[in-house]
């Protein structure tokens, strides 16, 4: 921007500093007026601007497309009080697309006019504002003179823009500092103001900007080589190197449109696809870690490239000790040694020249495949050498002052072998640390049980004592050696527990080998299915109503059980309440559990159901078999409770015989009759005095326990009824 446009820019920001200040100092003189009479009657409205801001020629408001915004301020006036409103009113615009307004704040958007208008409390005033550019346009230039459209040009070449102004009627003004400049293109070329960087081949626009007018020349980059070369000094577009071998050094050639062939290693740009590989500089590839990666440089719009390999002349290297390593801390340093075997299966050791390393220091430190112990923890000591690397984890433990096994008995048969219990050690601080990978164990009698490699073996039926020896500390666990077991049983295989209540576990026999069973139950192990039982010593507990499984292992072999958790049944109702039955036929019986919530449960299959006499009825799930003729009664149990159904067991009745078909009588007569029921059992029986009689004309024949008695002449039927069967005699009274 020239010297007097910025002068009259600074003149304008003073006046519009000056004409706030005075306005505040107006605004705080009268502010308790303007407080009180905030809700008196609106008579008008004026507008508050900068005079600067106004041209009387043209009697608008002046804006500029992206330049310094205008302020205009709105006040009402009425009861000789004077307003601000400037926040409250309404603003608009007549036309946009040349000046906008929002809150009293004219930008320039377009060349033209338009009418701002404020309304507040149904007053309407209006001002018209009118914007344009500060320049009518801007042109590049190059040496003096009106830059072209396009442009061609090699790389290497200078090339720089200004940018100028232009206004009618006056001077173009030198605006290059000003504007604002952009390439489309950064890979091709860069600009900064007006300084043009070639970097790559191809077309590029540059763009210089000011205050809504701009710019641009597209620039054709070529190079000035034909082409790029790379030699490494050995046929063909491989490098091979070998890791701890010496860099291989490239150089890069290029050749001219004009002219000879020139060696741009140094000034090239070279760049290694995978650093982690390999590096370059200036032509050097230096060796990383094994693997292929690409060599790439690039000249002034010309590259090529060339595969590279690292590899290591190592097959694998091995360390002594080969896995993890356990160290107390009072213990003396270890000697980690290492060896490598290289490619033509040669052996050699490189304990003193490996790159030793450890993941945590502050545990321990290794120099030269030395590990000293220094604090408690644990870390990865690593060799490396030329490409190949391998790690062993040590692990430090504190000073001890107790030892303690984690059962005190282990059951076992012949030749089973397993791992040895865990053995917990007490440190000084009283904290529990798991030291089983470091204590020295023994077997008391070597022909009981053995001890290798962190496991027991048991060889003969009998009893050993098991030591765990550590900084001269002993723990014992005892072992024994049993029989083979077959099979376990538990003597439920479903089980119903009530919700938060405990219950003991299941019993558990062992048959073994020899087909002796055993109670094992306090020798157990069991798990559960699911987290929502709590597994105790000697009981279980469940948190959640639903249907888990639990199971037993001892030794090799295991059983499992059902186990149900439900809420607390407070009442069991069975229907029916008794059962007569014939022998050989079968009912059901129907239990409903009502729990503590009130909520019901079908429970008939859950039962469990018992008979007293299993010779005369039987039960199994929901059915009752009558087997032979008596009374007994089944009891059904559910989470303690019981309920008991008494059971008669009838002959099932086969005829009913009266001792006559049919009798004649005068009136005042009587005749007894006789009823004998014959069963399916072959023994008939006198119910006379069980039947059901009945007349069916008393007025004629009445009848009690089989003694009928004639009342009138006439005829009757008499009938018994005994056990749903029915038979009748006919009386005649004449």
């Amino acid at each position: 921007m020239n010297f007097s446009l910025r002068l009259n820019k600074s003149l304008k920001i003073t006046r519009r500093w000056l004409a706030a200040t005075i306005a505040i100092v107006m605004v705080m003189t009268s502010m308790t007026g303007i407080v009180n009479a905030a809700e008196d009657t609106v008579t008008g409205l004026d507008f508050t601007y900068d005079p600067s801001d106004y041209n009387s020629n043209t009697s608008s408001l002046e804006t500029f497309v992206e330049d310094d915004k205008v302020n205009l301020a709105v006040f009402a006036t009425g009861s000789g009080t004077r307003k601000e409103v400037t926040a409250d009113a309404t603003w608009k615009s007549s036309n946009t697309a040349f000046v906008k307004v929002e809150k009293g704040v004219l930008t320039g958007v377009g060349k033209g006019t338009a009418t701002i208008s404020a309304t507040y409390k149904g007053f309407t005033i209006s001002i018209k504002a009118s914007s344009d550019y500060i320049y009518d346009s801007v042109s590049l230039m190059q040496n003096g003179v009106t830059a072209p459209t396009t442009l061609d040009i090699e790389i290497g070449q200078n090339l720089a823009f200004t940018l100028n102004g232009l206004k009618a009627n006056k001077e173009p003004q030198n605006v290059t500092g000003d504007a604002v400049w952009t390439t489309s293109n950064a890979a091709i070329a860069t600009v900064d103001e007006g300084v043009i960087k070639l970097l790559g081949v191809g077309a590029v626009t540059i763009t210089s900007k000011l205050k809504g007018k701009s710019d641009a020349i597209t620039l054709n980059v070529t190079s000035p080589y034909k082409s790029i070369t790379i030699d490494s000094g050995t046929s063909g577009k491989l490098v091979e190197i070998d890791i701890g071998n010496d860099d291989k050094v490239l150089t890069a050639s290029v050749n001219p449109k004009i002219g000879s062939i020139l060696d741009v290693t140094k000034d090239a740009k070279w760049v290694s696809a995978n650093e982690k590989v390999a590096t370059v500089k200036q032509g050097v590839v230096s060796a990383v870690s094994a693997g292929k990666t690409t060599i790439t440089v690039s000249h002034k719009g010309v590259s090529t490239t060339i595969d590279v390999v690292i590899r290591t002349p190592y097959q694998s290297i091995r360390l002594s000790p080969e896995k993890e390593y356990h160290l107390q801390l009072q213990d003396a340093n270890l000697q980690v040694t290492a060896d490598v075997l290289d490619n033509k299966n040669f052996s050699s050791p490189v304990t003193t020249l490996a790159d030793w390393t450890s993941s945590n220091v502050v545990v321990a430190t290794v120099s030269n495949g030395l590990v000293s112990p220094k604090s408690v923890g644990t870390t990865r000591i690593t060799a490396s050498y030329k490409g190949v690397s391998r790690s062993i984890e040590i692990t430090v433990y504190p000073s001890i002052t107790e030892l303690s096994i984690e059962t005190e008995t282990i059951d076992g048969y012949t030749d089973i072998s397993e791992d040895l219990p865990r053995v917990m050690a007490t440190t000084f601080d009283g904290s529990k640390v798991d030291v089983s990978k470091i204590v020295k164990w023994s077997s008391a009698d070597e022909k009981i049980a053995t001890i290798k490699d962190g496991q027991w073996t048991a060889k003969t039926l009998g009893e050993s004592v098991l030591t765990a020896s550590l900084q001269n500390y002993k723990a014992d666990v005892k072992l024994v050696v049993h029989m083979k077991p077959l099979k376990l049983i538990a003597d439920v295989k479903e089980l119903s527990i009530i919700l938060g209540k405990e219950t003991p576990f299941p019993s558990v026999t062992v048959i073994n080998e020899d087909g002796e069973e055993e109670n094992i139950s306090s020798r157990v192990k069991w798990k559960a299915s699911s987290d929502d039982i709590v597994l105790k010593e000697t009981t279980m507990k469940g948190l959640d109503v639903t249907s888990i499984t639990l199971t037993a292992t001892y030794l090799t072999k295991s059983v499992t059980v059902r186990v149900r958790i439900e809420e607390e049944i407070v009442k069991l109702v069975v229907d029916p309440i008794s059962l007569d039955l014939y022998p050989g036929k079968s009912k059901s019986v129907k239990v409903t559990g009502y729990y503590k919530s009130g909520k019901q449960v079908s429970l008939g299959s859950k039962m469990n159901w018992e008979s007293g006499n299993p010779n005369i009825a039987t039960v199994s799930s929901t059915s009752v078999k009558g087997i032979a003729v008596g009374t007994t009664k089944i009891t059904g149990s559910y989470q303690g409770k019981t309920v008991t159904v008494p059971i008669v067991i009838s002959p099932k009745l086969k005829s009913l015989v009266l001792s006559s078909k049919s009798v004649q009588l005068s009136p005042g007569g009587s005749y007894s009759a006789k009823l004998q029921a014959n069963f399916t059992t072959g023994n008939p029986a006198d119910v006379t005095d069980n039947a059901v009689w009945t007349s069916s004309k008393a007025s004629v024949a009445t009848v009690v326990n089989g003694k009928i008695v004639a009342v009138s002449k006439g005829s009757a039927s008499i009938k018994a009824t005994y056990a749903g069967k029915s038979v009748t005699i006919r009386v005649s009274v004449k």
